[in-house]
């Protein structure tokens, strides 16, 4: 009797990508709260600064370094505060009526459905509740939301709404979770 032993590397990283397109649009790197019965997922992003550090080790000018009393020489770190997840995956912010957005919305969602019918029957029913009930939620909403494209501008694919919750000083991202497929990398 031969015995096999799998080992799971539990620190692999899961990419979501559009199911259609398979554009990267967001990762297990950012804790997913799941609403809507499970067919939309919510991400807290955050501001980053992103570019050159400027790190003091203390030996004033030896080494390279400069005395506090010397210009700074001209030299721009080009550091900038930027969106951990907005520069992550390269979204593009656009911009929708809401009349638009649900005509989008009704398109992508039917090819969700018939994703699903494919590859997971089982969440047809739960994804079309939950769908009605997060149109509900955008409309309700849509003058404080905020509409990306992921990096290739694709319209017709998966659009990442964001939007700020209250005492949040960057947005919180919203995706339609069916519509989305895991890959382990």
């Amino acid at each position: 009797m031969k015995i096999q032993i799998l080992f799971l590397d539990k620190n692999q990283m899961k990419i979501y990508v559009d199911a259609f397109s398979g554009e990267e649009i967001v990762s297990d790197s950012f804790n997913m709260e799941e609403k809507f019965e499970g067919a939309i997922g919510e991400v807290q992003s955050q501001d980053i600064v992103k570019g050159a550090l400027n790190v003091d080790v203390g030996a004033g000018g030896h080494f390279g370094g400069k005395n506090e009393d010397e210009d700074d020489g001209g030299v721009d770190d080009q550091a900038q505060k930027v969106n951990n997840i907005i520069d992550a995956f390269k979204y593009a912010e656009t911009q929708f009526t809401k009349a638009d957005y649900v005509t989008y919305f009704k398109a992508y969602a039917k090819k969700v459905k018939a994703y699903l019918e494919a590859n997971k029957p089982n969440r047809v029913a739960q994804f079309q509740k939950g769908a009605g009930e997060f149109i509900k939620w955008v409309s309700a909403n849509f003058n404080d939301l905020q509409f990306y494209c992921p990096e290739s501008y694709d319209m017709e694919n998966h659009i990442v709404i964001g939007y700020y919750k209250e005492g949040q000083a960057s947005p919180a991202f919203v995706y339609i979770l069916d519509g989305l497929k895991e890959v382990k990398m």
